[in-house]
């Protein structure tokens, strides 16, 4: 009965289990394809996305190549510009930009069904969504876009305004070829959707409800996952779901049924065949007992036999003393009253005593007695009545041997037998091991506690000569000079009466050697002192025996000796493979610590000139995030370290565009070489400031990049100087014009005169005949009338030349020609040269090219010169005074020379004429200004001028002019 309830308990709870995981496995499956389809969502938003911000970057990119500069490029440079972008975005169909009159001025290839190059797109009726959109980006400065627009092919265009400052220049459109634009996107998820062969359904709509792209057919009975994909001003709304149902496995299902089943059955199986083996066991289980009370009788013949086997072990112990007496090291095994039952030893002369002497002693009376001062034999005797069996208790001890001291370790354990046993060890060059450790250890404590070399330096000649015992420890060094001297030194032959200070200053033959060698140089026994030693040992009044071995290690670094290491000591021979390899790792290693305490020094002298600099000095990591600046930097931006470290550079100084920040970064890191620029900046609290500022990178040993150093400078007051300066210059021009009226005054009034003769003679005749009663024909009177119009209209153009001069308007630059200018100078300023005395020589040549400049100011460049060479003959009293006037033309430059014969100009002074307020004439009258306004004006043209006359001469100026285009015949 039993068995039956439990066979049909088990296939129930079966059964249960294998639905339970059919259940399951088919709820798992169900969320691993919503997650499935969740993340092919995600990855296609992402990847939509970065396409549609990439489309935004090719549009801002043509943007900036429009607006470097006001004047628009050439057609060929655009078209250049096009082909080179167009390598890195294969999506782009066409680039094109309207002019602020929407006339195409630009298009790449020329050759889309689009509007031809010239055609205007302002007409409403024929392109009435370009006007909608550029009146609407030129009001609302916003990018708009239209997708698709219907060309060649279904398109995906953006357009963009395109503004200087607040002038609006035009617009920018990009047009993407949608298909490839949204596959290229697609292809970045699932490849296979390209070619329409992927399980997923893409479907992508605008604003308006317009299709756009599709892929496939959504499956029945399908989730679908929607998200909006904002494309400039409009969005695109994306639908994804599956292009088939996917259903749990059939197999998997089948695979969980049958496994269960299998599992099932074999349970069944067993159960029947453990109801089986149930009455076996129980059959078994008596055997069993029968066998162990057998096993029994056969563990007391064992115990037996462990007994023989203990017999075996205190032979084993015998043995073992045998095999200890071998041991290099001191055995000794003593009772609790202290008695010295044995002694081993393997080298007699080791032992303070014969072993026989030794034997059956008190330790009271064997040991030495420096221990039993040392208090050692009290610490046993306390020891051995406390310690337990098995416990091990170590002491160490110093004793001092033939005038060497040791160090020993005893080690202290209590037998079985109720025994202690000692073992003693001679463990000196462990102890100076150690002490090697540990001076190094300390070295290295000092240089990151930045400790000057000179204290380093002494710590380890005074802790070394301690630790070997040696009668000088001391460290030579090469200076920047190559000169050897003596940095530290320790030890009985370096101190005298108990002063710390160096009593020896020369270095010996020893330490030079290995020096210029790079080798360790020994002697191991001295026959013969050197004349420094005899003389110092004299000093110090000690025996030639203090000094029986020398060493000397080079202190090695970057492949060169930058000093030398060197000890003396007082036993021959001391210098053993041990305590050479010993003193060769520190050598080594104190170079390591020389070097690193020098870099140290270094960089805090760099670190306190950097913090001290006047200029603002920041350091960035490779993306331009910064890691450290100086105090200046704080004083000219506002921002404290705190705020500033972990922060872009460029976000502290005002661009919050990330995008640029990172195309910033990454063309310095792809350059070479420092940058430099000037910038307008805006402090924490919002203030401007104007400053240059210079990049430089900073590489590592395999020449990448890990930094870089900015340094700032403040160039706000001297942009402001400038600008007064620039100011004044004009204010102190005015004036010199107005000064050069004066000059003009006798030339103008003789022409002015002119006309007004003319109409006070017509006036006064028609007067006379009026008042004598004589008629004239109407003919007549009209003749006079018009005669004096002209006059009057002579004078007024004289008034309005003459109003040029003062108030200069750079709206009349234009194209002129030079003899003209000058032939209008010499009506101005002619009568006055006349006056003076002086003839005028033109030599002017026919068809000469035009320059582009004003008029005006050419006849300015013309007066000035002729009034200083009119003044410069006066104050000479040059009897025959002459002023030539010659022009001609070279290549491309229109050239004039303006001469006299008076006294000239010195050669001190060339250099200095065309200077501000500098003027070679006598009196307070001159302002200087006259060169000065000459010299800009020409400068202005893009022109120059030189002094081409040698000393008392004559003066001669050349003028040369670029030549814009030939005159016509």
């Amino acid at each position: 009965m039993v068995k039956r309830w439990t066979f049909a308990i088990v296939l129930c709870v079966g059964l249960f289990c294998i639905i339970s995981v059919d259940k399951i496995y088919c709820q798992q499956e169900t969320e691993r394809y919503a997650w499935v389809l969740n993340r092919f969502t995600e990855r296609l938003e992402q990847s939509l996305q970065a396409e549609v911000d990439q489309g935004l970057h090719v549009v801002e990119d043509v943007k900036i190549f429009l607006q470097m500069r006001e004047a628009l490029p050439e057609k060929e440079a655009f078209e250049q510009f096009a082909v080179s972008l167009l390598n890195y975005y294969p999506a782009v169909t066409a680039m094109a930009y309207a002019d602020n009159a929407y006339t195409v001025r630009y298009l790449y290839p020329a050759n889309l069904g689009v509007p031809q190059l010239g055609i205007s797109l302002s007409d409403a009726d024929k392109y009435s969504h370009f006007t909608t959109v550029t009146h609407k980006a030129e009001h609302k400065r916003i990018t708009v876009n239209k997708a698709p627009m219907q060309i060649q092919n279904d398109v995906f265009a953006l357009r963009a305004p395109l503004f200087t400052e607040d002038h609006f220049r035009g617009m920018v459109w990009v047009s993407f070829a949608v298909d490839k634009f949204l596959q290229d996107a697609i292809a970045k998820v699932d490849s296979l959707l390209t070619n329409n062969d992927g399980k997923y359904y893409v479907e992508i709509r605008a604003e308006e409800g317009e299709a756009i792209y599709s892929l496939n057919q959504l499956a029945p009975q399908s989730s679908v996952r929607e998200f909006t994909l904002l494309v400039a001003d409009t969005h695109w709304l994306v639908k994804v779901g599956w292009k088939t149902l996917p259903q749990p496995s059939l197999y998997m299902r089948r695979l969980i049924w049958g496994v269960g089943s299998s599992t099932l059955i074999l349970l069944l199986i067993f159960l029947n065949r453990m109801f089986r083996r149930q009455e076996w066991l129980t059959q078994a289980i008596t055997a069993k007992t029968n066998e162990f009370q057998l096993k029994n009788q056969q563990l007391e013949l064992e115990i037996l036999e462990h007994e023989e086997t203990e017999r075996a072990l205190l032979i084993s112990e015998r043995r073992l003393a045998a095999l200890l007496s071998a041991v290099p090291d001191i055995l000794l095994r003593v009772s609790r009253e202290g008695i010295i039952l044995d002694v081993e030893a393997k080298n007699p002369a080791d032992l303070y005593l014969p072993r026989s002497e030794l034997l059956n002693k008190n330790l009271a009376e064997a040991l030495p007695a420096q221990i039993l001062l040392a208090d050692v034999y009290d610490k046993f005797v306390e020891l051995s009545k406390s310690m337990v069996a098995g416990e091990l208790v170590t002491v160490e001890y110093q004793l001092t041997i033939d005038g060497i001291k040791k160090d020993f370790e005893a080690r202290l354990v209590v037998s079985p037998m109720d025994e202690i046993a000692i073992i003693i060890r001679n463990i000196t060059e462990k102890k100076q091991d150690e002490a090697c450790e540990r001076i190094l250890m300390q070295t290295a404590d000092k240089v990151l506690e930045e400790a000057s070399i000179e204290e380093i330096l002494n710590y380890v000649c005074e802790e070394l000569a301690a630790v070997f015992e040696v009668s000088l420890a001391r460290v030579i060094l090469k200076g920047a000079d190559d000169t050897i001297k003596i940095s530290a030194a320790a030890g009985k032959l370096a101190v005298v009466a108990g002063s710390s200070r160096l009593d020896c200053t020369a270095t010996g033959r020893l330490s030079g050697l290995a020096i210029r060698a790079g080798a360790i140089q020994v002697i191991q026994c001295k026959d013969k002192l050197s004349c420094w030693q005899e003389k110092h040992l004299a000093e110090l009044r000690l025996d030639k025996a203090v000094i029986q071995s020398e060493i000397a290690l080079p202190l090695k670094l970057s492949g060169g000796s930058t000093g030398a290491f060197y000890l003396i000591s007082t036993r021959p021979y001391y210098w053993d493979e041990r305590i050479v390899t010993r003193l060769q790792s520190f050598s080594d290693q104190l170079s390591i610590a020389i070097n690193a305490a020098r870099d140290r020094q270094r960089r805090r002298i760099l670190t306190v000139g950097l913090e001290a600099a006047a200029n603002a000095i920041v350091i960035t990591g490779k993306d331009g995030n910064v890691e450290w600046i100086n105090p200046a930097f704080a004083v000219l931006t506002g921002y404290t370290e705190n705020e500033s470290l972990g922060q872009n550079l460029m976000l502290l100084s005002g661009y919050q565009d990330e995008g640029f920040c990172q195309r910033f970064w990454q063309q310095l890191n792809s350059s070479a070489e420092a940058w430099r620029g000037e910038f307008a900046h805006y402090r924490k609290d919002g203030s401007l400031y104007q400053e240059v500022m210079t990049i430089t990178p900073v590489r590592n040993n395999c020449g990448k990049i890990v930094n870089f150093i900015a340094i700032k400078e403040d160039i706000t007051e001297q942009k402001m100087a400038v600008a007064a300066m620039a100011k004044a210059d004009e204010v102190r021009a005015q004036a010199e014009k107005l000064s050069s009226l004066g000059t003009m005054a006798a030339g103008l009034s003789h022409e002015i005169n002119q006309p007004l003769n003319s109409i006070k003679m017509i006036a006064s005749g028609m007067v006379y005949a009026y008042h004598n009663g004589k008629e004239r024909p109407v003919e007549d009177i009209m003749r006079n009338i018009a005669e004096i119009s002209n006059q009057a209209d002579r004078i007024n153009n004289i008034i309005t030349h003459m109003r040029s001069f003062i108030r200069r308007d750079e709206s009349q630059v234009t194209y002129c020609h030079v003899n003209e200018a000058i032939e209008q100078s010499l009506k101005i300023i002619g009568s006055q040269l006349t006056a003076h005395g002086i003839r005028v020589h033109k030599e002017l040549a026919e068809q000469l090219p035009l320059i582009y400049a004003m008029p005006t100011a050419l006849e300015e460049i013309a007066v000035n010169l002729a009034a200083n060479a009119m003044q410069a003959m006066e104050s000479a009293e040059c009897q025959d005074k002459q002023l030539t006037i010659r022009t001609w033309s070279d290549k491309n430059t229109v050239c004039i020379k303006v001469s006299d014969n008076g006294p000239g100009i010195q050669a001190d002074h060339k250099t200095k004429v065309f200077e501000p307020f500098y003027s070679t004439k006598p009196g307070s009258d001159n302002l200087g200004l006259g060169l000065s306004i000459v010299h800009s004006i020409v400068t202005s043209c893009k022109g120059t001028i030189s002094i081409v006359s040698g000393e008392n001469e004559g003066a001669a100026f050349l003028i040369t002019f670029p030549a814009v285009r030939e005159e016509a015949d």
